[in-house]
This record gives structure tokens, sequence and C-alpha cells, in this order.
């Protein structure tokens, strides 16, 4: 098999590679079970996932087994380059001829249309075992209870860049579809992220929309140290106040 790279130049010399199989196959070959079977999903992949779960990301069950599915509201031009961004990163996970499809919606509230992008990848038992963590019997999304342990330093990025959002001087980080416990779980985890560097300092919001969690301006810099690395050029303004 040939070999997927994306290569991310952030603002600093550093490059940052990520080297994945490339799995793609054609739109009108129907894969095998064995063939399923072979897809893997590895690090640093698996941590993106992770966030971007915790974030806008979902996973649907079809068939037996999961795809996820990843959409972008916003087609402003700096959302519109990290939605494509997390598009290269799962193409090995889609069809070579799959392209990322747009949709218009209109708001039941406000009766204004939007605009948005989307892609799926391709149904796979890789993306099984996620959707077994993050979903109830019920087809819900929830935190996973290990989530201590599946959290890093660079799933935090991608679930800032997804769900992130300067208040103050502080960062906001929305939860609200979330139930309260599960957000206690994620303050925790969050807290104890960086030890034993550093304590996060955080605390819970309650948002007329639900539960938030609320990074306190005294451990934004030290956050931003550890995550700056793995952030998107086009998402860092949601660490940066300037």
């Amino acid at each position: 098999m040939g070999i997927y790279i994306y290569i991310k130049f952030d603002l600093i010399t550093s490059v940052s590679l990520i080297c994945k199989k490339n799995y793609t196959t054609s739109v009108n070959k129907r894969l095998t079970k064995g063939e399923r079977s072979k897809f893997s999903i590895d690090n640093p992949l698996s941590e993106i996932l992770i966030g971007l779960l915790l974030g806008d990301g979902h996973l649907q069950c079809r068939f037996g087994n999961s795809r996820f599915i990843y959409g972008q509201s916003s087609l402003r031009e700096h959302h519109l380059n990290y939605f494509y961004h997390i598009f290269d990163l799962f193409k090995p996970f889609v069809s070579k001829e799959f392209k990322a499809k747009s949709r218009s919606f209109v708001d039941k509230r406000t009766k204004n249309t939007y605009s948005s992008i989307y892609f799926a990848t391709l149904t796979l038992p890789c993306f099984t075992y996620y959707r077994n963590l993050f979903y109830n019997i019920h087809n819900k999304k929830i935190v996973p209870l290990n989530i201590n342990q599946l959290l890093t330093p660079r799933g935090l990025a991608y679930w800032i860049m997804d769900d992130g959002s300067l208040q103050n001087k502080g960062l906001h980080l929305s939860t609200y579809n979330f139930s309260y416990e599960e957000v206690i779980l994620l303050k925790n985890t969050l807290e104890n992220l960086f030890k034993p560097d550093f304590l996060v300092k955080c605390s819970i919001h309650n948002h007329k929309k639900g539960y938030r969690i609320y990074i306190w301006e005294e451990s934004i810099i030290s956050v931003r140290n550890h995550i700056f690395q793995y952030m998107h050029k086009d998402m860092l303004y949601k660490i940066n106040p300037k």
C-alpha cells in the first residue's frame, strides 16, 4: 500500500507530520468484510478523533458498523480551511472519488437560510470501537467514563478548535449537550491533563443552553504553550486574545 502524508506548518519553524496508510478505494468497489477489518486508526489520528468527538464530530451506526461524519456550518475562509484540514486527515477512510458535500437548511427560529459543508467516511469496524465509547444504547453522545485515559494535549487542541471560544481572558468549552455529571468528569480530566507540570484551573458555568467549562485566565498561557504545536494556523485565534 502507498503512504498518505499530511504536512502541517505552524507559526514557528517546526513541521508536524501525520502519516497514515492509504486505504482509499473506488466508490464502485464494495469492500469485503475482510477488507473493512484491515482499516485501523492509530496515533496521532486516534487522539485527534477523541477531541473531535468531544466537539462537532459524530459517529453514525450503519449496517452493524459505524462511519465518522464531520461538518462545518460557517463557510468563512478560515473555517473552511480548518474543515478541509480535517477532511484531509480522514481521506484514507473515504472513497477515492468522494468530494465534500454542501447543503442548505432553514433555521426554524429565525427563518434564515444557512449553508454547511460536510463529509462522511466509509462504514468501518474501526469507527465502531469509538462509537461504543461515545454513544449509549439510545444513540445519544456521551462522555466515556475513561475519558481521562483518552484525552491528550493534541485531542484538547482539536476540541478547542471545534468548541472553544475566548471569554474575557479565559476560555469557554461548549459542553451544552452533555449532562452535568459528564461535564464534571470533563472538568476533572482537564484539571489533571498536564500534571505534574501544572494543574489547569477551571470551573463549570450554567448557561441557558446548558453547562460549559471555563478555563481560568491564569491557566490559559500554560495551556496555550502545551497545545500550540497542534493547532491549525487558522484556529489560533481561539487561544490567543491578540
